[in-house]
């Protein structure tokens, strides 16, 4: 149902009514109702000027009760069905509120105070239920749903605050609440149509000013939405996703963060994302992407100027990303079966990529100091990786390609510290830790300028424990073995092994 007078119009009259200073019986309140069937109420409660009823049911035992009680406030309710409760209470100045419902057992209460706050619901079904609660200015809620025992629970404390609640299925459940101004909440499908599926949840809040949460293009049944913004400019949203029991939880906190999930398809994914800080970013339009089952990502973020971009493909992968600091960028890649990343930056600016392809994969990231990069590249089966920096400007770069390489392990503690490791082939294994600073592990004759093994069941084990120590070579065949040890400081070893 359309609402009778759009606001251009009454804008437009009350400009005119200004203009020629008429008096206030000259514009009396009017009520229209009609109904069809037995044992129907309907009550209309008017008190002020300018105010209009038009109530329709029909069907029987339907109850419509609509107070207005200001100026120029607008009610509209059509009813065609059984068992149906509909009551708008507004106040003030300005108030719009519309209901449309066919169906039996529907319930809707509106209530808007203030100024100029609007409402249009379209109900088809049974047994829906919706609450509206508006009080401030300028505020904006539309209701769209097909289906039966779906609830929506809003409401809206500010001006200029905007929910749009789509739905086309059964026992659908949609809270939002915004305390602010310029608010934006809702679940709605792809073409901005109705969100298709059964038992699908989204509880969003939001306090503060320009905030927007809302889900789009959900298709499947059981997913749940948690949605939590405390400050202001924050942006969390799910684009799409296809499948069953997908959870996706954002809690922001700060200002100006912006958690998005473009693309999401698969069953029993379960994504947390949690940014305290200011200005922090997870996911990318054409990096946030989920295509598998029994996914699970869990990211936080404490600081400021965070970003975390991820891309999964695959069954039952794992990862888990905590920075704490400022500046930290970290992006990571899964596509096979069973892959298990976990990484950690404790300090400011540092740096880590992870990129696993593969069945059966690990990698784990630390740094805890700042400005440190970590690279980790693995393709193939059964691999493991460790990395882990502690001081300050430490790089660690290993690639591992080849099937069942074992306890690839990188430490480094002091500062300034550089590993570049290359392994192409099988049941290779390394080891490498540095504990000083300045110590550097790299290639020797090789194109990559990495420190390269090439073959399989070859074995590296390097230690360094003093400052600026240098090992550099390669090593390629089969059942090699290579062990350094460096203790003091400015020592410099090359290992070559064909």
């Amino acid at each position: 149902m359309t609402s009778v007078t759009k606001k251009s119009i009454i804008a437009i009259a009350i400009a005119a009514a200004f203009s020629v200073g008429v008096n206030a019986q000259d514009y009396p309140n009017e009520s229209t109702v009609t109904q069809t069937g037995n044992n129907n109420e309907a009550t209309t409660v008017q008190t002020g000027e300018r105010n209009t009823i038009i109530s329709s049911q029909v069907g029987d035992d339907n109850v419509t009760d609509i107070s207005q009680d200001g100026y120029w406030h607008e009610g509209y309710s059509d009813v065609t069905g059984n068992g149906n409760d509909v009551t708008f209470t507004q106040t003030l100045d300005w108030q719009v509120a519309s209901s449309e419902i066919t169906g039996d057992s529907n319930v809707v209460d509106v209530t808007q105070n203030d100024y100029w706050n609007t409402t249009e619901m379209v109900i088809t079904g049974a047994s829906n239920d919706v609450v509206l609660n508006q009080d401030g200015s300028r505020n904006d809620t539309n209701v769209e749903l097909i289906g039966d025992n779906n609830t929506g629970d809003i409401y809206q404390l500010g001006d200029s605050n905007f929910t749009v609640y789509r739905a086309e299925g059964n026992d659908n459940d949609f809270i939002a609440t915004q305390e602010g101004n310029s608010n934006q909440a809702g679940m709605i499908g792809v073409n901005l149509d109705r969100n298709i599926g059964n038992n699908n949840d989204l509880d969003a809040s939001q306090f503060g000013d320009s905030n927007l949460a809302g889900v789009r293009g959900v298709f499947g049944n059981d997913n749940n939405f948690v949605m939590t913004q405390d400050g202001n400019n924050n942006v969390g949203f799910v684009y799409s996703m296809t499948g069953s029991s997908n959870e996706v939880e954002i809690d922001q906190t700060g200002d100006s963060n912006s958690a998005v999930l473009e693309f999401a398809n698969g069953d029993d994914n379960d994504i947390e994302i949690v940014q305290d800080g200011t200005s922090n970013l997870i996911g990318d339009p054409e990096v946030a992407i989920i295509d598998g089952n029994d996914n699970r990502i869990d990211i936080e973020q404490t600081g400021n100027s965070n970003a975390a971009e991820f891309a999964v493909i695959g069954d039952d992968n794992f990862a888990m990303l905590d920075q704490e600091g400022d500046s930290n960028y970290a992006t990571f890649g899964l596509e096979g079966n069973d892959n298990d990343v976990l990484m950690t930056s404790d300090g400011n600016s540092n740096q880590i990529a992870v990129f696993v392809t593969g069945d059966d994969n690990s990698a784990e990231v630390t740094q805890e100091g700042d400005t440190n990069f970590g690279y980790v590249e693995i393709s193939g089966n059964d691999n493991d990786v460790n990395v882990e920096q502690d001081g300050n400007d430490n790089e660690a770069l290993a690639s591992v390609i080849g099937d069942n390489n074992t306890d690839v392990e990188l430490t480094q503690n002091g500062d300034l510290n550089l590993i570049d490791l290359i392994i192409l082939g099988d049941e290779n294994s390394a080891m490498i830790s540095q504990t000083g600073n300045g110590n550097w592990v790299s290639g020797e004759g090789t194109a990559s300028g990495s420190f390269e093994i090439t073959g399989d069941s070859n074995s590296l084990s390097i230690s360094q424990v003093g400052n600026d120590n240098i090992v550099t070579g390669l090593q390629s065949g089969i059942g090699n073995v290579i062990d350094v040890t460096q203790t003091g400081d400015n020592n410099s070893a090359i290992v070559i092994q064909n």
